[in-house]
This record gives C-alpha cells, sequence and structure tokens, in this order.
C-alpha cells in the first residue's frame, strides 16, 4: 500500500488471488474464509481505502498528467453536467463554492471554460467547456486510460470487467447510502 506497509496476513488470506495466468480466480480455502471472520470490517475498509488512493496515486504519476489533476477533475464535472451553474458544480464536487469559484476563475481566464448568461436568472452564469477545455480533457483522460492500458495488459477482460463493475457499485453505493 501507498504507505509501505503490508496488508495485514488475515486480510490477504481473505483475498482470492488470481492464478499465474490471470485465467481463473481459485476458490478460497476454510482457512483463507477463517481469516476472514477474523479480520476487522474496519482494517478491511482502510485497507480498500488505502489501496484506491494508491492506484490514484501511480495512475496521476504514470500518466504525467498533462493538466493539474484538480484542474481536470472540475473540467470533468463541468462537461458531465453542463451548462451548469458554478453552485450547482459545487454541490456536485463537493467543495465550497469559493474554492470551486477561484478554479474555474483561472480556467476560464485560462480559455478552457465559458460563461453564459442563465436564461432562468439573469443574475447568474452558466459553465460549459470550450473548444480548447474540451481538447485539453481528451487529452488528460487519454494519458490516463493509456496508463491503465498499460498496467493492465496482463489482465484477462473479466479483470477488467469485474474491477469496472465492483468501481461503479461503490460509487453508486457511496452516493446512495445514507
Amino acid at each position: 500500500n501507498r504507505l509501505g506497509k503490508p496488508q495485514s496476513e488475515a486480510y490477504l488470506a481473505c483475498m482470492p488471488q488470481a492464478t499465474k495466468d490471470r485465467s481463473a480466480v481459485p476458490e478460497r480455502t476454510p482457512e483463507q474464509v477463517a481469516a476472514a471472520a477474523r479480520v476487522p470490517a474496519e482494517q478491511v475498509h482502510l485497507d480498500l481505502l488505502d489501496s484506491l488512493t494508491d492506484a490514484l496515486v501511480r495512475l496521476k504519476r504514470r500518466a504525467g498528467d498533462p493538466e493539474s489533476a484538480a484542474r481536470m477533475f472540475l473540467l470533468s464535472h463541468v462537461d458531465r453536467h453542463a451548462p451548469v451553474r458554478a453552485t450547482d458544480l459545487a454541490e456536485h464536487v463537493g467543495l465550497d463554492l469559493s474554492t470551486v469559484s477561484r478554479h474555474l476563475r483561472a480556467l476560464e481566464d485560462d480559455g478552457l471554460v465559458v460563461r453564459s448568461p442563465d436564461p432562468d436568472d439573469r443574475r447568474a452564469a452558466r459553465l460549459e467547456l470550450s473548444a480548447e477545455g474540451h481538447a485539453a480533457l481528451a487529452r488528460a483522460l487519454r494519458a490516463r486510460a493509456e496508463a491503465v492500458a498499460a498496467a493492465t495488459t496482463s489482465w484477462t477482460p473479466t479483470d477488467l470487467t469485474n474491477l469496472e463493475q465492483l468501481l461503479a457499485r461503490l460509487a453508486d453505493d457511496l452516493e446512495n447510502t445514507p
């Protein structure tokens, strides 16, 4: 993990490991199932969070991030929700409006985001990506996709599908759990 500490032996024992050729995941042994029952749920969740953080840090490093991660984070959300008000964007990303506004001003100054009047409220503006903003986002996404592709060349299509489905499920559950 990112802190250089190995995950607990019990945690590792309960995780099914792919065979060397990654073509099949063996069934867990009774010892592994017993070990899983002894792993405190909090530790499993901390290990999972640590692994997710580690993967994102390594992805950022491998991709060479042609743009800052924070800028690309906001660009991707503007793109996903466009046209969007800054207040709505701040709510979507879970950040303070002043923080989002500061970053949006920089994105606008760099020609990546454009403002237009909100037809429902002339005091407000809606934000969208400019052509240059779309190009910057596409470059960053392409660099990250290439890094993931290079790191997963030995993975089976099933491994990739399982990871995508589990991450999507986690994202949905984080969004929908009270």
